[in-house]
């Protein structure tokens, strides 16, 4: 117990001892209007607001150049108003500094109200927080950059009705933004004609027919970009409150940023045109398809960059993106593992080279001819005449099947006799169709294979083997016709009938007697070694017609 009391008392006693010393540092809140940065701006963008409209009160944060008149001063601080608002600088009240002893990275006691402006800034002299007078004298330069006189004459020219404010607004600014606009899209209309007319015709002069199909489409960015530059720099002079005077010109840079981002995309078709001329001159497929990856890889990069210019037309900070994106880069990896896959897929099929554009490929599962490389996927269209997309990513890992580089196309095929064939007939036909091979004009003569190979269910089994030296499928099928029919006719002339499925009835009849055991011992000794009826090699009725080997006699 006195322990614990002891404890309370020391607390007590350190509470007693710091209060004070708390009381003591704790600094005291700058007050005033030119204390701060925050308080100088405040003091200015505050009274030259149209529902608390006093200049006379702006002014107090402002140094008085030699010569001028409260007057004067005063003028030139509503002149450096318009210019921020008509401009569409915002300033950023709360982002400014609220230390009356603020310093920047360079040690200066100094702070630009807004971004995008930099003959205006505040300095510390005397313990405030001032506009200087260099500031104040370069306002006129300011003010007549961003305004013409000729606009403000043709105001005042004017009726006074259209002086007279509605809703806050002049009558003459909102007629005035309404004939912009008509200007900018007459200004649109009249590039998109010039292009189209004057500029294609001296190209297809020339004979860039292809260049000329690419400004024809360029045309309508460049009218836009024309038409956003009269707006950019039409705005000002309408001398419009900062909130719609920011949105119309974030708008204006935004359509001039997307505008500019498709006549680059336009001009990579450009460029990829007059390759793709170039490489239609080689005889060789490889720049070819180098020039469809080249168009790709160029678009996806103009899209890019594209975004990051929009975006800091939209004054976002791309750099923070960039970050906050690495932050998530692991998440993005794993998640865009396969469309990384594919991409390198794609690297190694235009290295490698296992098919190009126009061949004929049997992999992963789909045979056709392939229409399209892609950066993700290769297309393929089938004999169908279907289109398949496949992953490059499972194409570089399959086995590709390249139909087209085949120099021959191998044609395999069973024929059966019937059984009532004899062995003369069945080695007649056999060499008949070997003559027949080598006959026809489209068979490989070196690599072919006809023989006599089995006693089958149903029939005598004869193989085929040969080789087509054609360059499609169409020829192939020709060629096989003209060899079948051949062999048809071969077979008519040698005797003997294909054999189909059939079924054959046999009636039971006097069973004929069996060969006494001398008659099939003297048969099986017959065809033994050195037997009477033994024919151990080959006796061809004519000269074999074997492939390589003997060459076919010429009427």
């Amino acid at each position: 117990m006195n322990y614990l009391n002891s404890l309370v008392v020391y607390a007590l006693l350190a509470f007693a001892l710091l209060a004070p010393a708390q009381a003591q540092d704790a600094p005291a809140a700058p007050s005033g209007p030119c204390t701060t940065p925050r308080a100088a701006a405040q003091t200015f963008l505050d009274n030259l607001q149209p529902d608390s409209w006093a200049p006379a009160s702006a002014i107090r944060c402002f140094e008085r150049p030699d010569g001028l008149t409260e007057a004067d001063l005063t003028q030139r601080v509503e002149r450096l108003k318009a210019v921020l608002d008509h401009k569409g600088l915002w300033v950023k009240v709360d982002a400014l500094p609220d230390k009356a002893d603020f310093k920047d990275a360079e040690g200066r006691h100094k702070v630009a109200l807004v971004n995008g402006l930099a003959d205006a800034y505040l300095v510390r002299t005397d313990g405030k927080w001032l506009f200087p007078s260099g500031v104040v004298q370069r306002i006129p330069q300011l003010y007549n950059a961003t305004f013409s006189g000729w606009v403000e004459a043709a105001v005042m020219a004017l009726p006074p009705v259209f002086r007279a404010k509605v809703l806050g607004y002049a009558l003459w600014q909102p007629l005035g933004l309404a004939l912009l606009f008509v200007l900018c899209f007459l200004l649109s209309r009249l590039t998109r004609l010039i292009v189209r007319s004057r500029v294609t015709r001296v190209l297809e002069k020339f004979g860039m027919n292809a260049v000329k199909d690419v400004a024809a489409h360029a045309a309508r960015p460049l009218g836009t970009l024309a038409a956003c530059g009269l707006f950019a720099l039409a705005l000002p002079e309408l001398r419009l409150p900062i909130s719609p005077a920011r949105l119309l010109g974030v708008g204006a840079r935004v359509l001039a940023a997307i505008a500019a981002v498709v006549l680059a995309y336009r001009l990579v078709d450009l460029v990829v045109a007059r390759l793709a001329a170039r490489a239609g001159e080689s005889a060789s497929r490889t720049d070819d398809q180098l020039v469809v990856l080249l168009r790709k890889i160029l678009r996806v990069i103009v899209v890019a960059v594209g975004i990051v210019f929009i975006l800091q037309n939209l004054h976002i900070d791309v750099t923070s993106l960039i970050a906050g994106l690495g932050i998530g880069g692991l998440a993005l990896a794993l998640a865009a593992k396969d469309t990384a896959a594919n991409l390198f897929g794609s690297i190694t099929l235009l290295v490698d080279q296992p098919f190009l554009v126009g061949d004929a490929i049997n992999a992963a599962g789909v045979e056709g001819t392939v229409v399209e490389i892609g950066l993700r996927s290769t297309r393929v269209r089938t004999y169908e005449d279907t289109e398949v997309t496949i992953p490059n990513g499972k194409l570089a890992g399959s086995n590709v099947e390249n139909l087209s580089r085949r120099t021959y196309r191998r044609y395999k095929v069973t024929l059966g006799l019937t059984y009532d064939s004899t062995p003369d007939q069945i080695r007649a036909f056999v060499e008949g169709v070997r003559a027949i091979i080598a006959a026809q004009p489209k068979t490989r003569k070196d690599a072919y294979e006809v023989h006599f190979t089995g006693y089958g269910s149903a029939s005598l089994d004869i193989l085929l083997q040969t080789h087509f030296l054609v360059a499609s499928a169409s020829e192939m099928h020709i060629a096989k016709q003209q060899l079948l029919l051949e062999i048809m006719r071969l077979a008519k002339e040698v005797g003997v009938d294909f054999a189909f499925p059939t079924q054959t009835i046999h009636m039971a009849a006097e069973p004929a007697p069996a060969p006494d055991a001398a008659a099939l011992q003297a048969s099986v000794d017959a065809y033994g070694p050195d037997g009477a009826r033994s024919q151990p090699e080959p006796t061809p009725l004519t000269v074999g017609y074997l492939p390589g080997h003997v060459k076919p006699p010429t009427a």
